[in-house]
């Protein structure tokens, strides 16, 4: 039954790697592709974990925690990624962001490589668990509220279940500790499979900026979109625009008269130019621009 399981997800997985490499070619946002690159990268350890669980290996125990633990790691890896995607920060923050994280969590298993000539099973402290779980809460909070939110929980489920047999709490036996890590795996290649299926969903798009809007939150997540939305409600506060923006996108004022409309569109539209510029090229937002028109006139 085991070996089910653990068959399964790695289909799910393989599966996984095939889209995520799909969703990189056909990224049009430069500060992003890190991310993707880290997922691509933490799948594979994934895989290479999963396949080291199939009792027919007689992979060592303490091997199979080791590639389990640094599969942990990465998969924490592309949603830090994202909080750091903006120009010129995104530069720098893998090197000195993401490398000092994955160095930090990765020290249990690289003093455990060190210290024990013959390879002696991992097993983490609460301290080390607790590191996960803040690193988790960082990450998967900031997309909640998007189209990738029950992604980035699934995949928080996925980490916390595929460590949670090297905490000193854990009293299961060798055939419980290879089912939780079959379904950690299976949570992982879900996550990323429906993930993909949100990207290709249309997004909201009742004015002519909200696909704009939508499409740039559920990129970046609310950490990113929060502080935009409130420099787009103050400058329209200044200069007495007829719109505002909120969780349901750019919400108009229905008595507008039609040249104050105007000159808050295209006040509106240099705006999102503006503040965008370090998250996304101008092309981005005129794609998304030009395809609500072009949908609109097809309608008409």
């Amino acid at each position: 039954m085991n070996d089910l399981i653990v068959f399964v997800s790695l289909l799910l997985l393989c599966g996984a790697i095939g889209v995520s490499y799909t969703s990189f070619r056909s990224n049009s946002i430069a500060v992003l592709s890190p991310a993707f690159l880290w997922g691509i990268f933490a799948i594979l350890f994934w895989i290479i974990a999963t396949t080291s669980s199939l009792s027919r290996l007689h992979v060592d125990a303490a091997w199979q925690d080791q590639a389990w633990y640094w599969s942990a790691i990465l998969a924490c890896c592309p949603l830090i990624s994202v909080l750091g995607a903006k120009r010129p920060t995104s530069r720098v923050w893998n090197w000195f962001i993401i490398l000092p994280l994955i160095a930090v969590l990765g020290w249990p298993a690289v003093t455990v490589l060190v210290r024990y000539p013959d390879l002696v099973a991992l097993k983490i402290q609460a301290p080390v668990y607790i590191g996960f779980v803040l690193v988790l809460v960082m990450g998967i909070g900031n997309y909640m509220g998007s189209r990738y939110g029950l992604s980035a929980f699934f995949i928080g489920v996925a980490v916390i279940l595929s460590l949670w047999p090297m905490s000193n709490s854990y009293l299961g036996d060798h055939d419980s500790v290879t089912r939780l890590r079959g379904f950690a795996s299976l949570f992982c290649g879900f996550a990323v499979l429906h993930g993909f299926r949100q990207s290709i969903r249309p997004s909201l798009d009742e004015s002519r900026f909200d696909k704009v809007w939508f499409d740039f939150r559920d990129a970046f997540g609310i950490v990113w979109s929060i502080r935009i939305q409130d420099r787009i409600n103050q400058t329209a506060v200044k200069e007495k625009w007829c719109v505002r923006l909120g969780t349901e996108g750019f919400v108009w004022e229905d008595e507008a008269p039609s040249d104050k409309r105007e000159h808050t569109e295209e006040r509106l539209r240099h705006t999102l130019y503006w503040l965008l510029r370090r998250f996304v090229d101008p092309i981005w937002i005129d794609e998304r621009l030009n395809q609500q028109i072009n949908t609109l006139d097809t309608s008409a």
